[in-house]
């Protein structure tokens, strides 16, 4: 039996908190108890917040809970929120043609929060899919994450798209992922 609070279906009690001003969600997290705390990396941010859930952090959260972690912390490559990543590309488009504001807000604030969490996390899982098609941000992303100041966190995936992206938990088709999957080593530090 656990000793951790319950709610009224039985669950554990989620408490739940994000960082979120206008339109970025900077985190989101979720915690339930003792154990693992996991930082989750994923592409943008879509409707789950400081209240409520949407359905990939309730694959995380019973994913989380089913193997022994006592919550996460989820960041993203881009803050910006909003379920469809063509809106998130159009936002990067706008950077590069020299939106310098928000290209700032995007290179220097929110890589130094990935980073960070990402270092305080007992394990990283990355989860960004076949989407991510910006190669130089994504690299500098890992690269901030597995070097400068220790720790050195490996990063773990559910899975890897044909390409080998990250698979993103609500992947469908082949590569659905079941919620028992296993983590894999996506890349050591």
């Amino acid at each position: 039996m656990t000793s951790e609070p319950l709610d009224l279906f039985g669950q554990p009690f989620i408490q739940r908190r994000a960082d979120v001003s206008g339109d970025c969600r900077w985190t989101l997290t979720r915690k339930w108890g003792a154990g693992l705390t996991a930082c989750v990396i994923g592409h943008n941010p879509s409707t789950a917040d400081g209240t409520k859930d949407d359905p990939t952090s309730r694959w995380w959260n019973a994913w989380f809970q089913r193997f022994g972690f006592g919550g996460y912390v989820a960041v993203n490559l881009y803050p910006w929120r909003s379920a469809n990543p063509a809106d998130v590309y159009a936002r990067v488009d706008g950077i590069d043609r020299g939106d310098w504001a928000a290209r700032d807000e995007l290179y220097l604030s929110n890589l130094g929060m990935v980073v960070d969490h990402a270092k305080r996390a007992d394990q990283v899982f990355v989860c960004w899919g076949a989407i991510a098609r910006e190669c130089l941000w994504l690299d500098q992303v890992i690269e901030e994450i597995q070097t400068g100041e220790a720790p050195y966190p490996d990063l773990w995936c559910w899975g890897k798209t044909d390409s080998g992206a990250p698979k993103h938990p609500l992947a469908r088709g082949k590569h659905r992922i079941p919620a028992d999957q296993k983590p894999i080593l996506w890349r050591a530090a």
